[in-house]
């Protein structure tokens, strides 16, 4: 359903065609008063956006230039979105819980022209320069907050009036335009700028439409996830061309709050996600009646055994199909309640799920699909479909993706989502003699065409006795045991390996702790013998994106933690040297 390179080519053609093909529709539901859900149609959503478009070019705001979108997820912010995009403009979503240096690194590198916050804070660290040579800043909120002294300043009602006898009769933008510049995560270095055109966003728009082809009209979507995230922002897209309803949660800590009301049919979510929401059914369950509590355990473990059977593409046999039906009416189908009747697959990706976890969630009756991609890439690289899944793998390359692995084991990409390299570098593109983006993931292919990753090639940790230990699918595995978060693994140089670890919650008795340090050990002996941590530093607080050891999505900046707990990192080694070989310490 691609369109040609011409005006039918953009998001904004897209659009145009939703508003004409279903104008009373719900487009979009925001939370009112006492936590109802208020429709906006698309009728009425292109009109608001249309006014909004003429509004901003008499504001000040031009074709080609940048305008910077820094607020949750909002209603105000998917019409600004829709607006800047028809008035030719680039949409550059920043988070507004970035460290403000980099923030400010991010509005430099880009040329921001024109602002729009919900926290005037965000503002802060940027060059008063900067901010004074802005068309405006546009302040969100009801009511909106003051902006910074000396810029010129608005709120929605004032934006809005500007409409009221202006007139826009710029031309709509083609495929070729430029619609969007995202940034790459930091987790090393400086944040790097990547421009993607209006056709480039249509490819990854009809990617994903293809690939969730169930998906229609009738469908509801939640978005919770921050829209400075270009994946959300083009699933909300694929919505909009498939006609589907976008609920828009402002507060992502509500998102179990609100899920089983919204009742999504797909759900999109961070891996860290469904690790608590794991954690959260199994606290659940320890925590009923003896009775419940063996039920619903008995209900677990039959889902597993009919799972295992269906995942090896084998029949139940009649009793294990009799006792799966009991379960699923006693228990799994009110488990699977909290996120609501209609769920028909979660979607999950920037960092690996450990198996076991995939497998956990199948025998409740979820299936959770992992997908690949990468910022320089604008399509999905690889996905998992509800019809065509491996556990353990990322599945096959999306249509239009060409994905090669390289003599190093790294992934290579090449295809019309590629980007064109990175925005005001005055290097050459990143690009190999046959077109190819090496992706700096390592991974493989098996022989049914699945792809899976095995780590990245800059975070490689090589130990003094010179072997070579990817630590993302580790990590991945002792995020597994309950009770735990988050997990870094250090070894750098060193001879044996060590894992920082944050726990989910304090442990509320001795009996707790001494199952966690039993679980762990448990979860430990089974990794490969050059894979096992010498010793687990359990920190009192977890990483966060404030201190600068997380990226707004939530990736481990390695060397900004391991800096910061030298230290301890230091004293750890110091007592792995006199433990008994093979003993793991628990510091």
């Amino acid at each position: 359903m691609s369109d040609s390179g011409g005006p039918g080519g953009t998001v904004s053609a897209r659009l145009a065609r939703r508003v004409s093909e279903t104008p009373e529709a719900n487009a979009f539901l925001v939370e009112s008063e006492g936590g109802r859900w208020q429709g906006l149609s698309w009728g009425e959503f292109g009109r608001r956006v249309a006014r909004l478009r003429t509004a901003l070019a008499a504001a000040g705001l031009k074709k080609g230039e940048r305008i910077a979108l820094i607020a949750p997820v909002s209603l105000e912010w998917e019409l600004l979105h829709h607006a800047a995009l028809g008035l030719g403009a680039v949409v550059v979503g920043l988070d507004a819980h970035d460290l403000p240096a980099r923030v400010a690194e991010m509005v430099e590198l880009a040329g921001i022209s024109a602002f729009a916050t919900a926290d005037p804070r965000v503002l802060e660290a940027l060059r008063p320069q900067r901010l004074a040579g802005a068309a405006f800043v546009l302040m969100l909120g009801d009511p909106a907050p003051a902006g910074p002294p000396g810029v010129r300043c608005l709120d929605w009602n004032g934006l809005d009036a500007l409409a009221e006898n202006a007139a826009n009769d710029a031309p709509p933008p083609v495929a070729t335009d430029l619609a969007t510049l995202i940034f790459t995560s930091g987790t090393t270095g400086a944040p790097k700028a990547i421009a993607y055109s209006h056709g480039q966003l249509v490819l990854a728009i009809d990617a994903i439409c293809d690939a969730f082809a169930f998906v229609g009209a009738e469908a509801r979507m939640l978005c919770w996830l921050p829209l400075s995230n270009l994946f959300q922002r083009v699933v909300n897209l694929a919505a909009l061309r498939q006609g589907a309803s976008t609920y828009l949660l402002a507060d992502p800590r509500r998102v179990m709050e609100v899920v089983a009301t919204v009742a999504p049919d797909i759900f999109v979510g961070v891996p860290r996600f469904y690790e608590k929401l794991y954690d959260g059914i199994r606290a659940n369950i320890a925590a009923q009646p003896p009775g419940r509590a063996r039920l619903a355990n008995w209900a677990w473990d039959v889902g597993r055994r009919a799972s295992r059977r269906r995942l090896e593409g084998r029949p139940l046999p009649p009793g294990l199909r009799l006792a799966q039906g009991l379960a699923e009416r006693l228990v799994l189908r009110k488990i699977r309640a909290i996120l609501g009747n209609r769920l028909r697959c979660m979607v999950t990706g920037s960092a690996p799920m450990p198996r076991l976890l995939l497998e956990e969630f199948y025998a409740l009756g979820w299936i959770v699909l992992e997908a690949y991609g990468l910022s320089e890439d604008v399509m999905p690289m690889a996905m998992n479909r509800l019809d065509d899944f491996r556990f353990g793998t990322v599945g096959r390359p999306m249509p239009g993706n060409e994905v090669v692995i390289a003599a190093d084991g790294t992934v290579k990409v090449r295809g019309p989502g590629l980007f064109a390299g990175y925005w005001a570098d005055p290097g050459p593109p990143p690009f190999d003699a046959e077109g190819y983006y090496a992706t700096g993931d390592l991974g493989r292919f098996d022989d049914e065409g699945y792809l899976s990753l095995t780590g990245r090639s800059g975070e490689m940790i090589k130990t003094s006795t010179g072997r070579r230990i990817a630590p993302a699918g580790i990590e991945a595995q002792l995020r597994g045991v309950a009770g735990l978060d988050q997990v870094l693994l250090v070894g750098n140089g060193r001879k044996a390996l060590i894992a920082l670890c944050t726990l989910a919650a304090p442990f509320p008795d001795a009996g707790a702790r001494e199952r966690f340090e039993r679980d762990l050990r448990e979860r430990v002996a089974r990794l490969g013998e050059h894979a096992r941590p010498a010793a687990i530093g359990l920190l009192e607080r977890p990483f966060s994106i404030e201190r600068g050891e997380l990226t707004p999505n939530l990736k481990l900046r390695r060397a900004a933690i391991e800096q910061q707990h030298a230290a301890l990192i230091d004293s750890i080694y110091d007592r792995v040297g006199g433990t008994a070989a093979g003993r793991l310490l628990i510091v």
